[in-house]
């Protein structure tokens, strides 16, 4: 029986054994896309290195895609006039920033290239930042307010972790660690954090923590081959038979109302310095197309409206006064095109340009 349970084990390790170096042959599973240096630590929390330079690259999606920062950390927008008589603040996270997207093909470049054509003398100010949120949005603003002037806008780029993330969160779970963004399980040394991050340098290999499951899964088929073929298979099936909905908790918790809450500090911040203020929703994949809703929502059931994101920020809008944007529509359109990466989710060059293109219509910018 021992000898017969040895021959089982190792024939199923030589299996995977197998199975990891065949998908990684064909399929490699994404790596931290983030060069070294890439972020540093301010007051604010985290931004571009001011003056940075360098290449993301994913494995899976898209490699070569230059990322630049202006002395002040803000990602360049190439297109952009040197000075412009009203200027086009973005605030917003990795959707805003250009996650995967080369300097040149973020959709804030294709907006100001779209305002170049149309002789529009608006300066676009890139001031995204992968992995923040609303709470950070609002730092940022209050450190960027006396640069605002008279006959600006503001555009906040809200996301699908925007809506449902709350500001109760603990920052200290991400952190700067040589340059790089490094997620932290609760009470890690920074010892451990610095040994994280030497491994990666060495290996390429990003070590896993174990905060939770959840996120010890997620961050494991980064590494494993098998594993990222595996988890969102098996991810899918939990949905489908799940008896609980996370998401009550984060709407019976008003979550989405108090984000909104912290957006229309900011639209009093912007209407202080006689600016304009707009909230553009930025929707998930996950939503604008059909086959991945009728997965996560579980056809329907989790999430009732297909623009989700947009349902619940709607009558959020109107309550707090706050003029919106929705590019849901013009995204579910473009589905097949496709608008975003298939494994990563971000939008790729094509959804930039159709965001910009779109984004350049809206009578919001008509009369500037």
């Amino acid at each position: 029986m021992l000898s017969n349970l040895l021959t089982l084990l190792a024939s199923v390790i030589l299996f995977l054994a197998i199975s990891e170096a065949v998908l990684w042959a064909v399929a490699p599973p994404p790596k931290s896309p983030f060069p070294k240096g890439m972020f540093e630590w301010v007051p604010s929390g985290w931004r571009l290195t001011p003056g940075f330079t360098g290449i993301t690259d994913n494995r899976a999606d898209f490699s070569g895609k230059r990322v630049t920062a202006d002395a002040l950390g803000r990602r360049i927008v190439p297109a952009a006039p040197a000075e412009g008589p009203k200027r086009l603040w973005l605030f917003g996270d990795s959707q805003t920033f250009g996650h995967g997207l080369a300097d040149e093909e973020t959709w804030a470049n294709r907006l100001q290239e779209e305002f170049n054509d149309q002789g529009r003398a608006i300066k676009v100010i890139n001031l995204g930042v992968p992995a923040i949120n609303v709470d950070q949005y609002i730092t940022r603003l209050r450190h960027t307010i006396g640069e605002i002037q008279p006959g600006d806008h503001i555009l906040v780029g809200l996301s699908w972790n925007d809506i449902i993330t709350p500001q109760q969160v603990e920052r200290e779970n991400i952190q700067v660690v040589d340059g790089y963004l490094v997620s932290a399980a609760p009470n890690m040394s920074q010892a451990a954090l610095k040994a994280r991050v030497v491994l990666f340098d060495a290996t390429g290999i990003a070590l896993p923590p174990f905060q939770d499951l959840k996120s010890f899964a997620e961050s494991l088929s980064n590494i494993s081959a098998l594993m990222h073929f595996l988890y969102p298979r098996a991810k899918a099936i939990y949905y489908r038979y799940r008896s609980v909905r996370p998401l009550d908790a984060i709407m019976d918790g008003k979550v989405p109302e108090a984000n909104f809450y912290l957006l229309s500090e900011m639209a009093a911040l912007a209407r202080d310095r006689g600016a304009s203020f707009t909230v553009l929703s930025l929707p998930d994949k996950i939503f604008f197309e059909d086959q991945a809703y009728a997965v996560y929502s579980v056809n329907g059931r989790d999430f009732p409206q297909q623009n989700y994101p947009g349902y619940l920020i709607q009558p959020l809008c109107q309550q707090n006064n706050i003029a919106c944007l929705d590019v849901f529509d013009v995204l579910h359109r473009h589905q097949f095109d496709p608008v975003a990466y298939g494994q990563d989710g971000h939008y790729n060059p094509q959804g930039a340009r159709v965001i910009a293109a779109w984004l350049a219509t809206q009578p919001l910018f008509q009369s500037r």
